[in-house]
């Protein structure tokens, strides 16, 4: 009797395991057919040879939730935008995790993993953080927390 006891006891803490890994936003399997992320070297990421189009910049977390939330419509955003640069910049994460969001979230641009310096040198308070940058890099808005699509049309009018 004691030993079944303790076999359930072991079980059901298994499963509140599992369920709390799930509710904490675990790594998901990329959306099948998901584009291959390209990685921008975080040397070789300089905002000049983003001239002559606005550039967005998002500041994200694969573990962050209020990234996950804005991600759809991110997504949605910047495939209605092919005119306008994007580049998201992963903040305290590991490459893996960093490129399982963008695949599935279907975020098709560039991302660089920052060591903390990009970071530092936009003066970043949290994430996610959208700058968005006009055609001759100058910061136009900047969008800190999570946004929506309307928020994200009217910054980038902003930038245009």
């Amino acid at each position: 009797m004691r030993s079944s006891r303790l076999r359930l006891a072991g079980l059901a803490f298994i499963l509140a395991l599992a369920l709390l890994a799930g509710a904490c936003g675990g790594a998901s399997a990329p959306a099948p057919g998901a584009a291959d992320v390209e990685i921008l070297a975080l040397a070789g990421f300089d905002v000049a040879d983003y001239a002559g189009k606005p550039l967005v910049i998002n500041f994200f977390g694969s573990w962050c939730g209020p990234c996950r939330l804005e991600a759809p419509d991110l997504a949605k955003f910047s495939a209605a935008h092919p005119g306008v640069q994007f580049v998201g910049i992963a903040v305290n994460d590991r490459q893996a995790d960093a490129v399982a969001f963008m695949q599935e979230f279907r975020l098709d641009y560039p991302i660089v993993l920052d060591d903390g310096s990009l970071r530092q040198a936009w003066d970043l308070t949290g994430v996610p953080t959208t700058i968005f940058l006009d055609a001759g890099g100058k910061e136009a808005d900047r969008i800190v927390g999570a946004a929506d699509l309307k928020r994200f049309e009217e910054s980038l009018a902003k930038a245009q």
